[in-house]
């Protein structure tokens, strides 16, 4: 005599359950009715026994009705769905049964029918039906399913701000969105975007809630020009809101008075905040390797290794694409240039540049390369400049400065390049200044810093320049900074460093500049021009200095499965190298 295998018995047991199924269908053999509220339920008792130990408690040989309490508001046909669960171990949810069928789940005692009930929910979630469900799950107390709502609710910003749901968003609910950190955005102007559309469904109705409403959007993030044609035409309206945006042009361009406006929020949310990446950099060794540096902690770690082995070269971010100019390879120069492409992790080769060149410095203007300066295979710093167009794949030499500069720091301030520092052809150290106008091609002698500078750092925030730290012409490495004002062409000093550096890298990022590396140094800085401090904000993962490195920053946005890459059209970075 042989046994059932278990697929042969799996088949037996769902053959039994569907006679049994049937036999309750056609009401033949039931022996108990099952009262909810108005309606009855003959039912065989041994289903309702084995399916759950709250009628196993209530239910004996001679019961012949079970009555339940409190079910007067539950429908029949989400029992009938129930009962059909006991039968045959499946259930056909929708949307406006599940409240029902988790009221019934709950008096009868069946937490595996509630959970399932939960996890339907969690997965029919989306841009037409959030709005429910969150109401549902707050008012019963689903604390596990109102943090997937809102989850759910703050990665699919964009979609939702689409729908009926969010156009019939109360005052109330749309703060409470528009304040949270995680939203999935790219730009801040998506925000507002939903402010928006929301208010000009019935605008007569809902500009008084305007007040309320804008102070929830990180003004200081907006561009001007976005401010000017989207935002400022809202706002004639309500003179709270004139006052926020005059409060907000007062912020960007006044550094000294940040601190006297609280109530502006210029956080980035947290799905665009700016990493910081480093690619190479030396110590005892050359090294490719690309770092990374999350937002939200501070930590370190490695994202790919370039294996490459050159010196004093040259790199900037374009289109998700590292662009690298070799510099020094074997001890030569050279003029060979490669991309890698940050999200596919491809690298090619790109066309050469016209000279070649190492200790030079380089960076993006209006979505073109530029290479300022270096020096040749003689050593002898030059004064040429190239540009690389990345539509026609092309190297083009532009006007010469007017300084010939190897260690050149370099900053962008909309369509103008600053060159600062460096050396000379004779050795020495400069302290002057010279700005390119790429509209014009002309460069043009601007006031000189204070001290002579080369291998410092250069960071453009708002309307200054910064230049820190490097060394000067006896050599001594310096700690000090001082400031450019744009507009009054002006240096002033600044707080120093905490320690010296040269070959160090810094940005801006949050309105705080960012310093890492140099010769002996493997600590990152964080300067804050509102209190005027420098404090540590952690080291990079790696036990090496990380001199001549490239440093930038990207964005990160992250779903499910993947880490995707997105990275400023515009890229403010410099590269120093070895003296």
């Amino acid at each position: 005599m042989s046994e059932f295998n278990g697929e042969a018995y799996d088949r037996h047991a769902k053959t039994i359950l569907k006679r049994m199924f049937g036999i309750y269908e056609e009401s033949l053999l039931c022996n108990i009715d099952l009262v909810v509220g108005n309606n009855s339920f003959s039912v065989h008792r041994l289903i309702l026994v084995t399916n759950s130990d709250f009628f196993k408690s209530k239910i004996n040989d001679t019961t012949s009705e079970i009555i339940l309490e409190d079910s007067d508001e539950i429908l029949a046909e989400s029992v009938k769905k129930t009962i059909k669960l006991f039968y045959l171990g499946e259930i056909d949810l929708q949307l406006h049964q599940v409240v029902n069928i988790i009221k019934f789940s709950k008096i009868i005692q069946m937490r595996e029918l509630e959970e399932y009930c939960l996890a339907y929910l969690k997965k029919i979630l989306d841009s037409k039906n959030f709005i429910f469900i969150e109401d549902f799950a707050t008012q019963h107390g689903y604390l596990r399913l109102l943090k997937q709502t809102k989850a759910y609710i703050a990665k699919n910003y964009l979609e939702i701000i689409q729908e009926d749901e969010f156009l019939n968003m109360s005052c109330e609910r749309l703060g409470e969105l528009l304040q949270l950190d995680d939203l999935n955005v790219t730009r801040e102007e998506q925000v507002f975007q939903g402010l928006k559309i929301w208010l000009q469904q019935n605008y007569e109705s809902r500009k008084k809630h305007l007040d309320t409403l804008l102070k929830y959007i990180r003004l200081p993030l907006l561009s001007v020009q976005f401010i000017l044609n989207e935002v400022k035409p809202l706002c004639y309206d309500s003179l709270n809101c004139c006052q926020m945006l005059l409060d907000t042009f007062e912020y960007r361009h006044n550094l000294e008075k940040r601190l006297g406006f609280p109530s502006l929020n210029s956080k980035p949310r947290k799905f665009f905040q700016q990493t910081v990446l480093i690619v190479g950099g030396e110590d005892k060794s050359t090294s490719g390797e690309i770092e990374i540096c999350d937002a939200n902690t501070d930590k370190w770690s490695t994202y790919h290794d370039l294996n490459n082995k050159t010196t004093n070269f040259g790199a900037v971010v374009l289109n998700n694409k590292l662009i690298t100019m070799d510099g020094e390879f074997g001890g030569k120069t050279t003029n060979k240039v490669s991309c890698f492409d940050l999200v596919t992790k491809e690298t090619t080769e790109f066309p050469a540049m016209q000279q070649e060149r190492r200790l030079f410095a380089a960076t993006v203007n209006d979505d073109q390369v530029f290479v300022i300066g270096g020096s040749n295979n003689k050593q002898i710093s030059m004064n040429s400049v190239e540009r690389y167009d990345l539509v026609t794949n092309t190297w083009t030499n532009v006007a010469h400065m007017l300084t010939p500069r190897c260690h050149p720091a370099i900053a962008v301030v909309g369509k103008e390049m600053y060159a600062i520092g460096g050396l000379d052809v004779s050795g020495n150290t400069l302290n002057t200044m010279e700005i390119y106008d790429t509209q014009q091609d002309k460069w043009a002698a601007a006031p000189p810093m204070k001290e002579k500078r080369s291998s410092c750092a250069a960071v453009a925030m708002g309307d200054h320049i910064y230049a820190i730290g490097g060394c000067n012409n006896t050599s001594s490495v310096l700690k000090s900074v001082e400031r450019f004002d744009i507009k009054s062409k002006t240096w002033t000093s600044v707080a120093s460093l905490p320690e010296p550096k040269y070959g160090h890298k810094a940005i801006a990022i949050d309105e705080k500049i960012i310093c890492v590396g140099g010769r002996n140094s493997k600590s990152v800085l964080k300067y804050d021009p509102g209190t005027d401090k420098w404090t540590e904000h952690g080291s990079i993962s790696e036990p090496r200095f990380r001199f001549n490195l490239l440093l930038t920053h990207v964005q990160i946005m992250k779903n499910e499965k993947i880490m995707k890459w997105i990275f400023e059209k515009y890229v403010s970075y410099f590269n120093f190298t070895q003296l």
